[in-house]
């Protein structure tokens, strides 16, 4: 079973405060801490800091590994997942989330 790489980024609405950000972080973290038995690593990220501006607006990215597909497919309707997300809709304008295995480009 290959692994499954997620790439997400969070676009935060206008008015949201470093504390609200820092929070919503801080539970990403969290989530994937409690679900650890699911995944090689992550969640690893950050800011963008490319000067091309290209970013689209988005604020922070990151990364993590799932074990397979399987796992991932696991932990989406997950409970803890779902009430994540829900507690991030009011400070989150837009969510880019791409799942792939390395490699795997489809043809």
């Amino acid at each position: 079973m290959a692994p499954v790489t997620r790439f997400a980024a969070f676009k935060y609405k206008p008015g949201t405060t470093d504390a609200q950000k820092r929070k919503s972080l801080d539970d990403l973290i969290a989530l994937y801490e409690e679900n650890a038995h699911m995944v090689n690593y992550g969640p690893r990220g950050g800011r963008n800091n490319n000067p091309e501006g290209f970013d689209k607006g988005f604020d922070v990215v990151f990364t993590v590994q799932f074990k397979s597909k399987e796992t991932r497919d696991e932990f989406i309707p997950d409970a803890k997942h779902v009430a994540y997300k829900m507690s991030i809709m009011d400070i989150v304008e837009d969510v880019i989330v791409y799942d792939y295995e390395e490699g795997d480009y489809g043809y």
